[in-house]
């Protein structure tokens, strides 16, 4: 089971970096050239991965688990209330890890991808997916 974990870690991981975006051929890309384009790209990329290293990026992809702590938390006085507190603290923490990652929690990948759509349709490009 170990070694099956770490093989899809890997390999996501290999997929994850080797992932960029592709460009629309809009007005944009025209004027400037694919040469430049990839550069915009590039740049994007960099800037994306210096931003998860940031106390805001971190706080972005933890809400999820700090949600589960807060649920854990009701979950247990609902369940000193009810008698059943082992019950009520797993459903308080599955319940507050749903709702404090809902709109917030993403993946890692998830938030690089957004930054680098954002930051190349700042620059005037539109992406058409992911390769």
């Amino acid at each position: 089971m170990k070694i099956l974990f770490t093989t899809a870690l890997i390999i996501s991981m290999t997929y994850g970096c080797s992932s960029k975006p592709v460009l629309y051929p809009n007005s944009k890309l025209k004027a400037v050239g694919k040469t430049q384009g990839q550069h915009d790209v590039e740049t994007c990329l960099g800037d994306a991965d210096e931003y998860l290293e940031s106390p805001k990026a971190k706080k972005i992809l933890g809400s999820a688990g700090k949600g589960a702590v807060l649920g854990g938390a009701i979950g247990a006085v609902t369940g000193v209330l009810t008698g059943n507190l082992g019950s009520g603290l797993a459903r308080g923490a599955a319940i507050g890890g749903t709702a404090g990652g809902v709109g917030q929690a993403i993946s890692p990948d998830e938030l690089k991808r957004s930054y680098v759509n954002r930051c190349l349709a700042d620059k005037g490009y539109q992406v058409l997916g992911w390769e």
